[in-house]
């Protein structure tokens, strides 16, 4: 039924980007293409790539990306990219004024502006979401919540349950909402490496105890607590690996210093490619094991990197959160106690001392991992709106 209509995606992002959200975006078109979804990604033109043929460009991105599959790239030019972010406004309202003459009756979007124009036009939309709404985002929640009850708005996707139930708080239709889970490149991790033959690859230590995070590498994320869990376990060397966006580019070196953690190593983003040898190199691989990010900061839902760690079987340490424990469990992974890191560091400890137990766990989360391959999340999306198409007439 979805192939009835014509349906866009908008997104106010200049691909590429080394951003976890332009990965998702990136996954979630490749993946609805593979499937037979016929749905440009529609992006702002950033000049640099004025005379750049659409085959470069979208060959560009399937090599960033490391993408199996091709989608249809549309790109709208904009105001000058500025420090100010321009192109987020001028974007969010000529892609939907571009799709509306081009004959499109359904946006899919996970950015409010396009979203808000897209719906004044007159086109349906749909809207994805990893956000708890309330406090900042309160606005933005009680219009979502309010349009479930209108024609105008196809359905919500979620990435996270708590992410559902604070819009079902203000009063949103549930069955106009699905929590449909982030995932993972399947391409890259259906051969495992094992964990000798990576570290040779990677020039590190057989012999090394690893515990490995990857993503943004702020505060806000609960990288803090990683490093005094380090200074707590000077028995394990922590390895961060992403960019650094919101603090002084030095800050976990000077941190490590205070706590006097010299088992932190830092290392700068890297490809999905690259990026998965780490992953395989690790005895452990770290969600901070606090609630701030959750409960605080309310912006690291469920965090995409999770997906990854799933596939490539390796312990994870993570934190009992609603959100995380929609995925993991003490089955398939090492849960322990939010903001208790005397606990965290004994659970860690205990890896390396009961092998037997900590390799069930791997095994289980490798095994878990084959319901979260972005193509699984691409036919539970199909379904889920080819539902809502049905249920609306």
């Amino acid at each position: 039924m979805l192939s009835q209509f014509k349906i866009a995606y908008i997104s106010d992002q200049q691909f590429p980007i080394e951003k976890a959200d332009s990965e998702q975006v990136m996954n979630t078109v490749s993946a609805l293409a593979a499937e037979g979804v016929d749905m440009p990604l529609v992006i702002p033109k950033a000049w640099h790539n004025l005379g750049v043929s659409k085959e470069d460009r979208l060959q560009g991105l399937r090599d960033f990306y490391q993408l199996t599959n091709g989608f249809h790239l549309q790109e709208l030019l904009h105001l000058p990219l500025t420090n100010l972010r321009l192109e987020k406004y001028s974007h969010g309202v000529i892609a939907p004024l571009w799709a509306k003459f081009a004959g499109y009756n359904i946006i899919y979007t996970r950015t409010p502006l396009p979203a808000f124009v897209s719906v004044k036009l007159g086109i349906r939309i749909v809207y994805e979401t990893y956000r708890m709404y309330g406090g900042r985002n309160l606005l933005l929640g009680k219009w979502l919540a309010k349009l479930t009850h209108t024609d105008k708005l196809l359905g919500i996707i979620t990435h996270s349950q708590p992410s559902k139930e604070s819009l079902l708080k203000l009063g949103a239709c549930e069955n106009k909402i699905a929590v449909i889970h982030n995932g993972f490149n399947d391409s890259l991790y259906s051969e495992p490496i094992s964990k000798t033959h990576a570290r040779r690859i990677l020039n590190l230590p057989e012999s090394e105890n690893i515990a490995c995070y990857t993503g943004r590498l702020d505060r806000d994320k609960g990288v803090n607590t990683l490093v005094e869990l380090a200074a707590k376990t000077p028995e394990v060397n922590f390895y961060f690996i992403g960019i650094v966006q919101n603090e002084a580019e030095d800050w976990i070196e000077k941190l490590a210093v205070e706590k006097n953690a010299r088992n932190v190593r830092r290392l700068p983003w890297m490809s999905v490619d690259k990026l998965r040898y780490y992953l395989f190199a690790a005895d452990v691989l770290l969600i901070p094991p606090t609630s701030a990010p959750l409960l605080k900061s309310r912006k690291t839902v469920l965090p995409i990197k999770l997906f990854q760690y799933l596939a490539a079987g390796r312990v994870i340490l993570a934190p009992t959160l609603p959100d995380i424990q929609s995925v993991l469990n003490d089955a398939n992974a090492l849960l322990v106690e939010p903001d208790n890191l005397e606990a965290a560091s004994r659970s860690l400890l205990r890896v390396f001392s009961d092998r037997e137990w900590s390799d069930t766990l791997a095994r289980q989360s490798k095994k878990d991992s084959e319901e979260f391959t972005w193509q699984r999340r691409a036919q539970k999306i199909i379904s889920f709106l080819n539902e809502r198409l049905q249920e609306a007439g």
